[in-house]
């Protein structure tokens, strides 16, 4: 029986969708610093095994919001909120609770299976969604071409698609060059 020297990061269903739109920014410096780590050895390390959980993860190990009984964010229903959004996002990503994957698989079903515009019903009250930090960051994650155009040239993708957008591209370095 081999065991794996580097164990898997356990990250709750929902932490999944949150990575997505880190931008440094958290409830408290440790929590920051801790999210930063996490979020840093996952895209220097793609294939590192993640362990899919519903209940307290790796990230909210240094949340100032987490009690013995789970997250008090928002009260006493918070961590019965948090489990509802990470079975949604499970299984939209068909998963199960403890299925061990590479990150990099993970990112394709995100890819595959969620868009910035599902956010609002997965996440409900969450206070970081009217930011659009993971909205922005997933929809990069679908169409990372798009996401770095303006939003003329994004228009112009959707019209004419990737060929037009280039052009768009290319006239609008010309309009700064």
């Amino acid at each position: 029986m081999s065991h794996d020297p580097v164990p898997p990061i356990r990250l709750r269903g929902h932490t999944l969708l949150c990575l997505q739109g880190f931008r440094g920014e958290g409830y408290s410096p440790e929590f920051i610093s801790n999210m930063a780590a996490i979020h840093q050895a996952l895209t220097q390390a793609p294939d590192r095994q993640i362990e899919v959980i519903a209940s307290p993860d790796e990230i909210c190990a240094a949340c100032p919001h987490l009690q013995s009984s789970g997250c008090r964010l928002n009260g006493e229903r918070s961590e019965a909120e948090m489990v509802e959004q990470d079975l949604v996002v499970i299984q939209r990503l068909g998963l199960k609770v403890g299925d061990r994957l590479r990150w990099v698989d993970l990112l394709e079903r995100i890819r595959n299976s969620i868009s910035g515009d599902d956010l609002p019903a997965i996440c409900g009250a969450c206070r970081w969604l009217p930011l659009g930090y993971c909205r922005e960051g997933i929809n990069q994650l679908r169409h990372p071409f798009e996401a770095s155009l303006s939003p003329e040239a994004r228009t112009d993708a959707s019209r004419l698609g990737c060929a037009g957008a280039v052009e768009g591209v290319s006239s609008q370095t010309k309009d700064f060059g």
